[in-house]
This record gives C-alpha cells, structure tokens and sequence, in this order.
C-alpha cells in the first residue's frame, strides 16, 4: 500500500537521479532499469527530506535549509518503519 507521499516521493526521487545523471555526462546513462532500482533504494529519503520541508517537489534543496534536518527526518523514518 502506497503513502500519501509515496508517489510525490518516488518522482522526486527520479527528478534528482536524472539530474545527478545531467551533471554528470562522463558516466555511462543509466537505463530505465538502473532508475527504477535507483529510486527504489532512494524514495524514502526524498519523502524524509520533503516532510521535513528541506526539499522542494522539483528535488532541489530549499534555500536556506539544513541538511541536517533532512538526514534527522530520514533516521526517524527508518527507524519507525523498523519497530
């Protein structure tokens, strides 16, 4: 069953892997397959950071914001999902 966020979560996540892809070109493109797992692995993160209002629906950082408030909500994530 998918959260609320889930799916804001996982285009977020994508937007990002495609733009560190962007910035990147010397890296061989990733296929569709290796995006998929990449935001598998990483939409929870991006769901913790947009919770906690440290990162925008575009997937950039909110100016201004700490990143440690980012990797806080991304812990407590975690660690509810583990209990």
């Amino acid at each position: 069953m998918l959260s609320n966020i889930e799916p804001l979560a996982r285009a977020v996540a994508e937007r990002v892997c495609r733009q560190g892809e962007a910035k990147n070109p010397s890296n061989p493109p990733m296929t569709a397959k290796d995006i998929a797992a990449w935001v598998d692995t990483h939409w929870e993160c991006a769901a913790a950071e947009l919770e906690a209002g440290v990162l925008t629906d575009e997937g950039n950082p909110v100016p201004g914001s700490n990143w440690e408030l980012g990797l806080a909500a991304y812990r407590e994530r975690v660690s509810s999902r583990q209990q």
